[in-house]
């Protein structure tokens, strides 16, 4: 019987609310007091450009202003300031009502924004692009520069139908170049624009990736499922790669949902921590109350009031381990098994039910399949979904604590880093798999932050929610597992197998002269990857936007036979033959 391909992830990116994805940048700003103190300054100088604080002037550092500085001194100095400009914080009113039409106060004033002074739409010509898109065209961008080779070298080794991207949003892009430009425009006494309409449908992600990015023929699309939607899509990549529909898949999302619209509707049931109940919960909680704690304004698993809306484009380039080696390509862990599942009957759409047992139950029995009983239960851990909101905390630790007593888990760790992102909503889980790299990357698995405790209904008899950062050696932990749950009943559970397991898989399926031919060529994409690191670092993020490039408008540029179909721009062409 023919092994199924191992699906490995060789490339990621984007950013978020803790800044770039790429270098692990944004990560390490979540492990921040647990690094040492030469990589501290590498965050915050990756930071301080990213937030256009600072700028390379020759062999020199300068301020915004102009200003010659010494740049450690400067970082050192400015450490708090940089870091306060990342994470959950008040939501600047000035990009969140860029209009002025919101008159009455902000009832929740804390979000997951992307760094202060961050502006993905400067970096390209984005007219009239909603952030969402904007934040799609630089987080790609910035995955093929952690990729490391050219795309062009891809196309000479797939057919174009061997390509797939699935992206997109959940919520769809609500701003006012977006559906809620045309949701608004009679109000204001205007017409709605031409772009308006296409540009806010929630798989305009992956349009924008194949159209102006990648320039793909293959397979498009977009599983929409709620706040599961990112491990959704990821199922279906790992499928495609499976079953041989494609070798190469893109999987990610942005959303941008930090708007008076979406804030108000998620305020109306209740679900949003908004400044009232915090400053109550803090008063409770014996914690100084004279103002909302924007920091700790998301409480995974703790005494908690509700989540916090965060924005974030999150991307992976998926393979199977056929075309990695051949390509040369860095394989940053592999996805073992994926499962979503829906909640059958049920009282309340937005309520929880059975689905997400059956997701995890199913990932867990797979770990148990590839892994030692003492691997499972002692060197995997859980990326809980973890929303900050009381019907969270019970149900899930509920799922988690109930899997766990089944296959034997004790102390079984536990994080949820919408403590420090808040809620991506679609893209949440990309959030979820970029720390998990990291975390194989340096070996530590952030602390739940904003808590000291579980709170007292939280189900925890075989569960270890992390309120100090764990520190191991980056290969200790041998599997991860995310979860996802979202509104209607739509669940996904992921098993990632870290880079030390898929390699061990791999060496049982090639000879020594095939791994040593790859250890040559993974060394050029060493070298890129760092070259491409050390130019973002200084804010040459090479962002790609291909408007009007080599367009394919029809049989000009197509050569259709019964046998196969030749595309201008690809080496080889479309089989049609069975």
């Amino acid at each position: 019987m023919t092994k199924k391909p191992l699906t490995v992830i060789t490339g990621f990116g984007g950013i978020n609310a803790s800044g770039r994805s790429s270098d692990f940048i944004g990560y390490k700003n979540l492990i921040f007091d647990s690094l040492e103190e030469k990589e501290q300054l590498k965050v915050l100088k990756d930071l301080a450009v990213t937030q256009q604080k600072i700028r390379p002037a020759g062999k020199k550092w300068e301020t915004d202003t102009g200003d010659s500085i010494q740049l450690n001194s400067y970082l050192k100095r400015n450490s708090d300031v940089i870091r306060e400009n990342t994470l959950v914080r008040e939501i600047d009113r000035d990009l969140y009502d860029p209009e002025g039409i919101i008159l009455d106060q902000i009832q929740a004033s804390s979000a997951g924004q992307l760094p202060t002074g961050f502006d993905p739409g400067q970096l390209y010509s984005s007219r009239q692009h909603p952030k969402a898109l904007q934040m799609t065209v630089f987080g790609m961008s910035d995955t093929l520069g952690q990729f490391g080779i050219d795309w062009s070298e891809i196309l000479k080794k797939v057919s174009p139908d061997q390509i797939a991207v699935f992206s997109g949003a959940a919520i769809g892009n609500m701003d006012h170049f977006g559906f809620g430009g045309m949701m608004q425009s009679r109000m204001k006494g205007s017409r709605s624009s031409s772009k308006n309409l296409p540009f806010g449908l929630v798989e305009m992600s992956a349009d924008f990736i194949n159209a102006y990015i990648l320039g793909n023929v293959g397979r498009t699309g977009h599983v929409v499922g709620a706040c599961a939607t990112f491990l959704f899509n990821l199922q279906l990549g790992k499928e495609s790669i499976e079953n041989g529909n494609a070798r190469v898949v893109v999987v990610g999302g942005a959303e941008a949902p930090i708007t008076p619209e979406v804030i108000d509707g998620f305020f109306a049931i209740s679900a949003l921590s908004d400044d009232k109940r915090m400053l109550e919960l803090q008063s409770q909680l014996n914690e100084p109350s004279n103002k909302p704690n924007q920091r700790k304004a998301c409480r995974p698993f703790g005494d908690n009031i509700g989540m916090v809306m965060g924005e974030s484009a999150q991307f992976v380039i998926l393979m199977d381990e056929d075309l990695a080696l051949e390509l040369g390509a860095k394989i940053y862990a592999s996805v073992q098994a994926v499962a979503s599942h829906a909640d059958g009957f049920k009282k309340s759409i937005s309520g929880p039910g059975v689905g997400n047992y059956i997701t995890l139950a199913k990932c867990v029995a797979e770990a148990s399949q590839q892994l030692s009983s003492k691997s499972l239960k002692n060197e995997t851990y859980v990326h809980a979904h973890g929303t900050g909101t009381p019907a969270n905390r019970t149900s899930e630790s509920h799922v988690l604590d109930e899997i766990a007593k089944v296959f034997g888990i004790k102390s079984w760790p536990v994080t949820a880093i919408k403590s420090y992102l808040g809620h991506s909503m679609a893209v949440a889980a990309g959030d979820q798999l970029n720390c998990v790299l990291g975390t194989w990357n340096n070996g530590i698995i952030p602390r739940i932050h904003s808590i000291t405790e579980v709170a007292e209904d939280v189900f925890n008899d075989n569960l270890n929610f992390l309120t100090e950062d764990r520190v191991e050696d980056p290969n200790f932990y041998k599997g991860a597992f995310l979860n996802a749950k979202g509104f209607g009943g739509n669940n996904a559970s992921a098993l990632i197998l870290g880079p030390e397991f898929t390699f061990s898989q791999i060496k049982k399926r090639y000879t020594k002269k095939a791994l040593k031919l790859y250890e040559q060529k993974l060394e050029n994409t060493r070298k890129s990857v760092l070259k491409y690191n050390e130019n973002a670092s200084k804010g040459v993020y090479k962002t790609i936007y291909k408007f009007n490039h080599e367009v394919l408008e029809g049989m000009d540029d197509l050569e259709i036979t019964k046998e196969k179909i030749k595309l201008k721009g690809y080496k080889k062409a479309i089989n049609l033959k069975s």
